[in-house]
């Protein structure tokens, strides 16, 4: 854990400057709210596996609909002004296969995954237009988060965790290791809330996931000595390792160590105003008004 913190140390000074500046400014009045949240959604992995035409994660171009799987978070939130601090806890499970490609060198090779995976997140969200009505329910966000992921394959209708075999020779001699279970991410991405009642909304979030692992779905460099993997992990390291008809040679192309592994979510949430009073409204259309004008529009348009 404290490898982590160190490596993502700048990440960290980034993300801390970033959440301190929007606090200062949503602090020039004391309307503030708490809400809560609950999601379903739908997530996809952009990984070395099935997907597009190449080898290796290119965002939204790698996307799968065949990999697509549910998707459930909840979380709470502080509301200040035109900005939102969130922790979000979100759980899915994420699924590459080659079959489901239409790519002949991804089929030869014939691997899949499901990946198990845990992600805890602090997201900041920003309402560009709270003062414009109309586009006032529009936000981004970003943050930053730590994940907990399982890759597994199916063999004889068991499914095996990847991580202790050392599918690509971590564990011989001059390998590199295994990859942590545990890791960064940064999440991104946009949404839009649609008022159902003075304290509820309906909210559509399309989010983004940057992590700094190659290893979601278990596949980053090139294949290992089968032999070798058999002696040291067992059978099943060299099985899983390569599932192809042909075998391949030490050192060939597995996966693209280039292009980090990334996922993304897409998601309708419920969100609740906590201790809302009759009149508040959503929260998102609250702004401090300027004159008293201004605040007879606002509550007007909370009663429409």
């Amino acid at each position: 854990m404290v490898s982590i913190l160190n490596k993502y140390s700048s990440i960290f000074l980034l993300i801390g400057i970033l959440i301190g500046t929007p606090t200062a400014n949503a602090q020039t009045y004391k309307s503030n709210s708490w809400a809560a949240n609950l999601s379903l959604g739908a997530s996809n992995m952009m990984s070395d596996l099935g997907g597009s035409n190449f080898i290796g994660s290119r965002g939204l171009f790698d996307y799968d609909l065949k990999a697509t799987r549910l998707a459930i978070s909840t979380g709470i939130a502080v509301n200040t002004g035109a900005f939102s601090f969130c922790i979000n806890i979100m759980g899915t499970r994420l699924v590459g296969d080659d079959s489901y490609s239409d790519q002949e060198f991804q089929v030869a090779r014939n691997l899949s995954v499901r990946t198990d995976l845990v992600e805890a997140s602090f997201l900041t969200d920003f309402r560009p237009f709270s003062r414009s009505q109309g586009f006032n329910r529009f936000y981004l966000y970003g943050g930053i988060g730590l994940m907990y992921y399982q890759p597994k394959a199916k063999l004889n209708d068991d499914w095996v965790k990847l991580r202790t075999l050392g599918t690509e020779g971590q564990y011989l001699t001059n390998g590199d290791g295994p990859y942590s279970e545990l890791d960064l991410v940064l999440p991104y991405g946009l949404g839009y809330k649609f008022r159902l009642a003075k304290s509820t909304s309906l909210v559509l979030d399309l989010g983004f996931r940057k992590t700094f692992t190659d290893y979601l779905d278990d596949v980053s460099t090139v294949y290992a000595d089968h032999l070798l993997l058999s002696v040291e992990n067992g059978t099943e390291s060299a099985v899983l390792a390569d599932r192809s008809l042909a075998k391949n040679a030490l050192g060939y192309e597995r996966g693209n160590p280039e292009k980090d592994d990334m996922y993304f979510i897409l998601g309708l949430k419920f969100e609740y105003i906590l201790g809302g009073k009759a009149g508040d409204g959503c929260y998102y259309n609250r702004n401090p008004p300027k004159t008293r004008s201004t605040r007879i529009n606002q509550r007007k348009m909370f009663t429409r």
